[in-house]
């Protein structure tokens, strides 16, 4: 009787502790991505009460065949920030910081830092993306679009902050900002007077076993290391220093699925009442039904709510995120920087929809800018212009072009776009010796080419 009342119950209950995609159905879309050239290899790990599964399917890169799986290593680009901010948790709980510690308690005296009407810029600020910065510092430097960051150092930062103007009063205006949270990982190291990665090892790696996750990529590492990829076009790997606290971390999908155990309870650890104070609700967004924790995105678009974050370089594309209602979670990494986050949504909750346009990927803004300005049509002499849709970390370019209204543009490589309200394509022509600079645009719309060049 007993064994018949189990049965039942199993029955029963399944279909709603059950993941929001089948196995099937998340093989079937890992298998499109790969094949149709979206990226060159994919994996995700399910992270449930009875453990962790993990797919995995394509390759390590266009150079490299071996087959892609959980031990391979990724750039975790944003999903950095996470770690920085359950650093944060880690040392108010140990009373070494407060949250309301104004910043230029922990930085240089020469160091002028801003403040809006009078009221500075706090450690909570920064962990909330409501200090009042831009998403990157205003004396950004990048003579290499494919890797961005590699020239920002030390002075650069602190040139910005004794310079730099606050757009709102802290605490009052959700802004994402990579600068912000970069500089909170700075801090915190300057006040424990460590690097950030030995930080990060010894406070939350090291306790949660995670040995594959580093700022710097060991030997071994390194021979995990998956190729990372606009689409089949192998791009560099980023290096980092000041905003390691914002980007940093390199990882494999078994390590983040570790960090996702413990945030569901399942890995045992001391740190999970810490990990608790992350995940509660500190500031509405920008967005709709999506409000902001220490770094965690928390939405209730669609009610049970779940945690998430994305990470996305300038090749790599990461997403992880978990249901405390459902206990469940998810881990996604890829080597290409094609648009993922929607598989990860749908994951967890069943009325997230799947993206129509898989082709499309994410382009940092900092690669976006160039663009930006007025083209010449070379047959008739009319302008198109070329704007930023300014969205922080989600900033998009748009056309406008004679009488039609203004356009977001869709990447699908670095330097090609595409609209999704019309079969149109847009390509840009870099000079060959130097590709920051555009030399020409071509559209393509209704069997026809039209030809540009940059004004």
């Amino acid at each position: 009787m007993n064994f018949i009342r189990k049965i039942i119950f199993l029955i029963l209950f399944i279909p709603f502790i059950a993941f929001s995609m089948s196995s099937e159905e998340i093989q079937k879309v890992m298998k499109e991505c790969v094949d149709n050239g979206h990226t060159q290899g994919m994996v995700i790990g399910l992270i449930d009460e009875s453990g962790t599964v993990f797919y995995k399917y394509g390759k390590m890169g266009v150079n490299d065949s071996r087959p892609i799986d959980e031990n391979a290593i990724f750039e975790t680009g944003s999903i950095s920030k996470i770690f920085t901010s359950l650093l944060l948790a880690e040392m108010v709980n140990k009373k070494e910081v407060k949250l309301d510690d104004q910043i230029d308690k922990f930085l240089p005296s020469f160091v002028k830092t801003p403040s809006y009407h009078g009221k500075k810029v706090t450690l909570e600020n920064l962990a909330t993306h409501t200090a009042g910065f831009d998403y990157m510092p205003h004396n950004f430097i990048m003579s290499d679009m494919y890797n961005p960051f590699c020239e920002y150092s030390v002075p650069f930062l602190y040139d910005f902050l004794s310079t730099c103007e606050l757009r709102n009063e802290p605490g009052v205006q959700y802004n994402y900002s990579n600068v912000g949270m970069g500089l909170l990982g700075f801090v915190l190291s300057l006040q424990a007077n460590k690097e950030y990665e030995d930080l990060v090892v010894e406070r939350i790696l090291n306790p949660l076993g995670m040995d594959s996750t580093r700022v710097h990529l060991t030997e071994e590492m390194q021979e995990r290391f998956a190729q990372a990829h606009i689409r089949d076009k192998v791009v560099p790997h980023w290096d980092i220093a000041v905003f390691d606290g914002a980007g940093g971390l390199h990882s494999s999908a078994k390590d983040l699925a570790r960090f996702i155990e413990a945030y569901l309870g399942f890995y045992k650890t001391d740190l999970f009442p810490i990990m608790q104070e992350t995940t509660k609700a500190r500031h509405k967004q920008d967005v709709p039904d999506l409000d902001v924790g220490h770094e965690w995105n928390i939405t209730y678009k669609y009610m049970p709510e779940f945690m998430y974050h994305g990470g996305a370089t300038g090749g790599h594309q990461l997403f992880i995120g978990f249901c405390p209602e459902t206990k469940k979670g998810v881990v996604i990494c890829s080597n290409s920087c094609a648009y993922i986050y929607d598989i990860g949504k749908r994951i967890l909750n069943d009325k997230w929809r799947l993206k129509k346009h898989r082709e499309q990927v994410i382009i940092t803004p900092m690669m976006l800018y160039k663009f930006i300005g007025e083209y010449k049509n070379i047959e008739d002499g009319s302008i198109c212009k070329i704007n930023m849709q300014d969205q922080g970390y989600m900033s998009t370019l748009s056309i406008k072009w004679g009488y039609y209204p203004e356009i977001t543009m869709f990447s699908y490589t670095e330097k090609d776009f595409f609209l999704k309200v019309n079969d149109v394509k847009i390509n840009f022509g870099l000079n060959e010796n130097n590709d920051q600079i555009v030399e020409t645009m071509k559209i393509t719309a209704d069997g026809k080419t039209y030809n540009f060049l940059k004004k």
